[in-house]
């Protein structure tokens, strides 16, 4: 019985991930300043992966998004390493 119960959760586990291992779900929040270019070197972002398969990424942006292009913002984001929850 174990058994099956362990690998029933390992296929719950798995089913929270797309077939290239992204999770299914992200919840994005970005916080910035309403003034002044993005700085990206003076920006921060924390990324939490839970253990149903979504991901939190929480961006503190130093300065406005208007002059960032989304590209620029996920490469951002993706440099943060995600951390289990």
């Amino acid at each position: 019985m174990k058994t099956i119960i362990r690998r029933l959760r390992r296929l719950e586990a798995l089913s929270a991930f797309t077939a290239d291992g992204r999770p299914r779900e992200t919840l994005r929040v970005v916080v910035r300043c309403v003034c002044g270019p993005p700085r990206l070197e003076t920006s921060t972002c924390r990324r939490v992966l839970g253990r149903n398969g979504l991901l939190i990424e929480v961006v503190e942006l130093d300065g406005g998004r208007e002059d960032l292009a989304d590209e620029d913002l996920d490469r951002f984001i993706a440099s943060f390493p995600v951390e289990a929850a």
